[in-house]
């Protein structure tokens, strides 16, 4: 199956926080992926997948930001939240890219 599109959203942040981003679609087949690219301080920094919605497998929330998924794969896509989570004197940076099918 050909891949007809990348979108990649890339986002840094500082301090003890958690925060997302919620991304609307067009339903569709889509891979997503979240990964760290770098990371300051001492702790535990964490990216990932926090929540999605598809025709597939229906609203989904994936906990706590240590649960998070770092890839998902779906039919019929349509909302989709991401995040990043600092702690104290943290900073992270990451990437998330979603793969249209």
């Amino acid at each position: 199956m050909p891949v007809n599109g990348i979108k990649a959203r890339e986002w840094q942040q500082s301090g003890s926080q958690i925060v997302t981003s919620d991304f609307n679609m067009v339903p569709g087949e889509m891979m997503v992926t979240a990964a760290l690219t770098g990371t300051t301080g001492g702790g535990t920094q964490f990216a990932g997948i926090v929540r999605a919605s598809s025709a597939q497998a229906g609203e989904e929330s994936f906990g706590q930001w240590w649960q998070w998924r770092s890839a998902l794969g779906r039919k019929g896509l349509r909302t989709l939240t991401v995040g990043i989570a600092t702690g104290q004197d943290q900073t992270a940076q990451a990437v998330f890219s979603i793969f249209i099918f």
